[in-house]
């Protein structure tokens, strides 16, 4: 079945029905401070993330033009962990409902896939959440500049489909909460500026030692602290050094000299200073993952579709794989799929220091010259590693070497059509495990899936199952009482193809506990409409929430009359079963009715 729109009435059209349900007279009127009507789509979560002791497993297969390969079974795909063969012990299938699939796409865009090409239950105008994260930390001003640029025509567009964005930055956390508001959404991105933590050639002008060299020296790699060396016997121009630095035969641990030919107190200084340079890098990206870890923490509050897009220049994460792990083990947990796009674009870059770069009237030395033509790919590579290794883990893309910023927003505003929801039970041995997925069958699709995961030293606690009672209510077929709630169901005419059923559901409140606040009675109520195929597959859902403070007056009467939600679906004409649940907030109570009903041909 084809999930098509789900809505109900606000504004003033809620006021009306509201006022409807209380059967006053067109003479009173209902303060609009009294009730608020909210409604968005419903749909249960996939059962795979509740599966929160395994190894989750998020994985996107796309064809040769990058589309979304919908369809597969469990059957399809092998997965194996270091080498090894796992058993899944969950897989399910999220169906996602892209609103961007509708955003103009730049010149030279690819568009995305026909409605044809995704599966059945497909709806393109279901709206989502994105946290635009704007890392302001390792983004030079120039690459921020030209990526708010770009921003601003995905935002206007995301906020016309009907999402909903945040705009987070690393320095600062969250700029601006999740809202519609166009208008406020810009501004927020338009105030985000530049706010590096360290200088990007490092503590000294010379010798210059950037943070990559810096880790690479911290790691032990000899050949950079060789380079390193000799460029700080150039600056020093003393007597400790022979030549450039270059090696020195004669020399050894006994004459006080290192192996290069420098006194060791030139190696010690660059050891110290290179130590210096990587905490100031490496506490520079804790504060970056941590302010992606805020961000993902606030996903975690939207009710459906999520996701978070990065746009950074990169930064070193190496020491920190299990704070990457960990935000990866959360958003495939929370079902947010992360793209990230690279600020630098093209990116060209010749040896020796950049032309605004302060620096000592010294000649570099021929090994730091060399080291920087071939140590250029691996440094650029290790400041995009996180960027990467977070799309492709959740399902999500990576654009990087284009300066076309305004295809790369659009690309990756378009979510991937379905994504395929794996686990296993993990090791418990404390090492790195390599993850490979592959497909059992060779064709010329390729897979998204992370590349690995620790594993813990020590077993999982044992943790129930969290469910929220009132998806396990709307999923389930039993019928409950504790509110007094009945409902009728009419359809109507939509646009061809598809038949609207407009559901009522009158709430008695002779049996609601309200709060009171000052002179107002507060409670919160939910009404959630839900259709299944009859094999039991979800169709589609919507969810009504009233918010009320009602005065002495209003409370009186409608604590007489009862409160009536209206809620809209569209389907197909066929054969389904409704499923009504309603919950009050304050003692949890609810009701749940199912019936089957049949949408008419037109």
């Amino acid at each position: 079945m084809r999930h098509l729109r789900t809505g109900v009435g606000l504004g003033l059209a809620a006021m009306a029905l509201v006022a409807a349900a209380l059967g006053v007279t067109s003479a009173q009127t209902l303060s609009p401070d009294e009730v608020r009507v909210t409604s968005h789509p419903y749909s249960p979560k996939p059962t795979i993330r509740r599966e929160t002791q395994l190894v989750q497993l998020e994985v996107v297969v796309r064809d040769p033009r990058g589309r979304a390969v919908c369809g597969l079974t469990k059957d399809d795909f092998e997965v194996y962990d270091s080498g090894k063969s796992r058993d899944l012990s969950g897989f399910s299938v999220d169906v996602a409902t892209p609103s961007a699939g509708t955003i103009q796409k730049p010149a030279g865009a690819t568009p995305p896939p026909a409605a044809a090409q995704f599966p059945p239950d497909f709806d393109p105008s279901r709206s989502r959440w994105v946290a635009l994260v704007f890392d302001d930390i390792n983004t030079a001003t120039g690459d921020l500049a030209r990526v708010k640029i770009a921003a601003r025509r995905f935002i206007e567009q995301a906020a016309a489909n009907g999402d909903r964005v945040a705009i987070f930055t690393t320095s600062g956390g969250e700029v601006l909460g999740f809202t519609g508001n166009v208008a406020a959404i810009l501004a927020a991105a338009a105030e985000v500026e530049s706010h590096p933590r360290a200088s990007p050639a490092g503590l000294a002008p010379c010798p210059r030692i950037t943070a990559y060299e810096a880790y690479q020296i911290v790691i032990g790699n000899a050949m950079v602290l060789q380079a390193k060396v000799a460029e700080a016997c150039n600056c020093s121009g003393g007597p400790g050094c022979v030549g450039e630095g270059l090696p020195n035969p004669n020399a050894g641990s006994r004459s006080g000299r290192s192996p290069n030919g420098a006194d060791r107190a030139v190696v010690v200084q660059v050891q110290a200073q290179a130590k210096q340079t990587w905490e100031q890098a490496r506490a520079a990206s804790e504060t970056t993952l941590a302010a992606i870890q805020h961000s993902l923490d606030q996903l975690r509050e939207a009710p459906r579709r999520r996701m978070l897009l990065l746009a950074s220049s990169g930064f070193l994460s190496g020491t920190l794989e299990d704070e990457q792990d960990d935000i990866i083990d959360q958003a495939v947990r929370e079902g947010v799929v992360i793209s990230s796009l690279d600020a630098k674009g093209t990116y060209a870059e010749t040896p020796g220091r950049p032309i605004d770069e302060p620096s000592e009237e010294v000649k570099p030395s021929a090994s730091s010259t060399i080291l920087q033509i071939e140590s250029l790919g691996d440094r650029l590579d290790s400041l995009d590693s996180s960027m990467a290794r977070f799309a492709e883990s959740t399902g999500g893309q990576f654009f990087r070497n284009n300066n076309d910023l305004d295809l790369g927003f659009y690309e990756l505003g378009v979510a991937p059509a379905c994504t395929y929801l794996m686990g296993f039970p993990p090791a418990e041995d404390g090492k790195y495990h390599k993850i490979k997925v592959k497909l059992r069958k060779k064709t010329r699709d390729f897979l998204q899936a992370r590349p690995g995961y620790f594993a813990r030293g020590k077993p999982f606690p044992t943790r129930p199952e969290v469910v929220d009672p009132l998806e396990a209510e709307v999923t389930g077929s039993v019928e409950r009482a504790d509110l007094q709630a009945t409902s009728s169901e009419a359809p109507g005419n939509v646009a061809p193809g598809g038949r609207q059923l407009t559901i009522r559901t009158h709430l008695d409140l002779q049996n609601v506990s309200f709060r009171a606040e000052g002179d107002r009675r507060v409670q919160q109520v939910e009404f959630v409409a839900a259709l299944f195929s009859p094999d039991g597959g979800w169709v589609a859902g919507t969810e009504t929430v009233m918010d009320l403070a009602l005065k002495p007056e209003t409370f009186a009467q409608l604590s007489k009359t009862g409160i009536t939600g209206e809620m809209s679906l569209e389907a197909p004409p066929g054969a389904y079963r409704l499923r009504i649940v309603v919950r009050e907030a304050m003692d949890g109570k609810m009701s749940a009715t199912s019936k089957e009903i049949r949408i008419p041909q037109l």
